[in-house]
């Protein structure tokens, strides 16, 4: 499993790298933009120390971005809205910072909570 992606340099100066860990708080920052939704910690056990399970994971396999994302959503939202609202965002984010790197975006709506 490789733990960085590496972009093209046209200008032959070098390659670029972008690690796992740069995409994984693209997807957070993206999430900040969005009302109504959070990141889940219902994998989460209560006074848990450490984190042993995150709401968002990130992998490269043949050179494609893959991210799973799971969230909490309020009652104001439908699930189908919210999933097709958060892959827009993070498709928008992605595209900003890089926009030659191919990337597959799955969202899991974990619970609905109330508003």
């Amino acid at each position: 499993m490789a733990n960085f992606i590496y972009i093209e340099d046209y200008s032959k100066s070098g390659k670029m790298a972008i690690s796992l860990r740069v995409f994984e708080e693209i997807i957070k920052k993206a999430l900040e933009n969005i009302p109504d939704v959070s990141l889940s910690d219902s994998k989460m056990k209560k006074k848990q120390i450490i984190k042993l399970h995150s709401p968002v994971v990130t992998t490269i396999r043949r050179g494609i971005v893959h991210t799973w994302v799971s969230v909490d959503i309020k009652k104001t939202i439908a699930p189908v809205e919210a999933c097709t609202m958060i892959q827009n965002e993070i498709t928008r984010a992605f595209l900003a910072v890089t926009d030659q790197v191919p990337f597959d975006v799955q969202v899991k709506v974990e619970s609905i909570l109330d508003a």
